[in-house]
């Protein structure tokens, strides 16, 4: 039973968290060939809603921003995916993949492709620490991106 508990845990996503601040954070690029945007939504969230729109004129791959473990690869009801991949004690999430290219449990590398981008779609790419009450606390990945990203004026 102990060994079971002790392979449990060097799989688990927790245990690829390293001590880690906020400070030394760097997000690889989640895209080769594109540009992020700020959100345009028709009203205001309150908190504000803090995710990156990733667009491309072209078909592109999707690169992981961290060194992690792939936690959840779903399809949407429109036949695209949302991935998430927990790393650096941070999950990011991947929404609108046209086609993954890694499964659960998969360890992955900051930069390695992870899916496929179709030109005229919109990737939305958001940065999570954990849960509070069964709410994720969402964080601006804007601030750790080697690529920037601009706000909105």
């Amino acid at each position: 039973m102990i060994k079971l508990l002790t392979i449990a845990f060097f799989f688990s996503p927790v245990a690829l968290c390293a001590q880690t601040t906020i400070d030394s954070i760097t997000l690889a690029c989640p895209f080769e060939h594109g540009s992020g945007r700020e959100p345009k939504e028709a009203y205001t969230w309150d908190p504000p809603d803090q995710k990156v729109i990733l667009i491309s004129r072209i078909d592109s791959t999707i690169r992981s921003c961290v060194n992690g473990q792939v936690v959840k690869v779903q399809n949407n009801e429109d036949s695209s995916y949302e991935m998430v991949i927990f790393g650096k004690g941070f999950y990011f999430w991947y929404n609108n993949v046209a086609k993954p290219m890694v499964q659960v449990r998969q360890v992955v590398k900051a930069g390695q492709t992870i899916g496929v981008y179709k030109y005229g779609e919109e990737l939305e790419f958001r940065m999570y620490k954990e849960m509070k009450k069964d709410e994720p606390v969402m964080m601006d990945p804007r601030n750790w991106l080697e690529c920037k990203v601009p706000k909105a004026q």
